[in-house]
């Protein structure tokens, strides 16, 4: 195999396991960077669901603007 196959192969591996121990992040794509609110259950009225993204296990982003 090929020295820049493997390299690739371990740095995903590496990422991978980065991220199922710290899931608040989510680099570059986190709820912080769409200045968003991690909270567990619902969103409030004013504000819009984008999913899990950046939070941990059981809680959403919510983004009440984005500009």
């Amino acid at each position: 195999m090929k020295p820049q196959c493997i390299l690739m192969l371990v740095l995903l591996v590496i990422f991978a396991v980065h991220s199922k121990v710290n899931e608040a992040v989510s680099f570059p794509w986190g709820c912080a960077s769409l200045s968003g609110v991690c909270r567990q259950g619902k969103c409030l009225p004013s504000e819009l669901y984008f999913g899990p993204f950046g939070c941990g296990t059981g809680f959403q982003c919510c983004v009440s603007h984005f500009l």
